[in-house]
């Protein structure tokens, strides 16, 4: 089963990959002790300059202050070979696996070359629970390795808290009229992916309790929510592949249906916590 999903990853994840195991293997040797991937790469959806490599290493012992200082060299390292191969992950002990995260924040993490900050693996968490399910182990044992249970209503919460925390804020900040948001919903391509197909994946999840890609859940709304919206859903998907040829004419038609489109589904979403509201009917 786990050479099936090896067989699933891009050539290009590959070379990377190569590389990185290389550097680590002589500037920390026995320092790692499985590898993980996940994210758009295991539910094969990968694309080429603009999915990040999701992963989970498992290391053997707690990170010191030398073995962070080489990890940032390392992280450098591969910016600079491989600047639209993006590795975003954190480097993690088993016991930071099967803790209940109480304790401190001791994971170190990497995004775009750069170190972010120490966080806890949090076992209730959409990440965690893809982890598990979808893992794919590049080094070590498989996914059944993980003897964490993830807590579905404690996971469920989160989730519609970031809906309408960040999710609203940002929102919020698109309408801030001049603001970087403002004007970013505008001229971003990456914005307007981001914002409707990220809240398309919320409510894939809060509705089937499973995760899926980004244009798996746009093409999951299709077949629920009205025609108003498959226009600037179609267009998030065509940004996301990489295509050229744009739905739209109107830069301004376009901001104001994915505002409008995040707005519905935020609503949408909520709704599925309300037995008062109507939800949406699958089509």
């Amino acid at each position: 089963m786990e050479e099936d999903k090896m067989d699933t990853i891009p050539e290009t994840i590959h070379k990377v990959l190569e590389q990185y195991f290389l550097l680590l293997e002589m500037k920390l040797p026995n320092f790692l002790e499985a590898y993980y991937l996940y994210g758009s790469t295991s539910l094969g959806e990968f694309y080429d300059g603009f999915s990040d490599i999701d992963f989970i290493a498992l290391v053997k012992r707690k990170v010191t202050a030398t073995d962070m200082r080489i990890l940032k060299e390392i992280h450098r390292d591969m910016q600079r070979r491989f600047p639209k191969a993006i590795l975003d992950g954190m480097y993690v002990m088993k016991d930071d696996l099967e803790s209940l995260n109480n304790g401190e924040a001791s994971c170190p993490r990497f995004n775009d070359g750069k170190f972010q900050g120490f966080r806890t693996f949090d076992q209730n968490s959409i990440d965690a629970y893809q982890l598990k399910k979808y893992g794919i182990a590049m080094k070590g044992p498989g996914a059944e390795y993980f003897t964490y249970a993830v807590n579905w209503d404690i996971l469920m919460n989160n989730m519609r808290d970031n809906l309408n925390t960040y999710w609203q804020n940002w929102v919020n900040d698109c309408k801030k009229f001049w603001s970087i948001k403002y004007i970013g919903l505008f001229t971003s391509l990456g914005m307007i992916e981001w914002g409707v197909l990220g809240v398309s994946r919320l409510y894939y999840t809060f509705r089937e309790k499973d995760i899926t890609s980004k244009i798996r859940a746009g093409e999951y709304a299709l077949k629920i929510v009205p025609q108003r919206w498959h226009k600037i859903i179609y267009e998030s998907m065509r940004l996301r592949k990489g295509n050229k040829k744009s739905y739209y004419k109107s830069i301004f038609e376009r901001r104001k249906d994915a505002l409008g489109y995040i707005e519905f589904m935020t609503q949408e979403s909520n709704s599925l916590f309300d037995d008062k509201k109507p939800l949406l009917k699958r089509g």
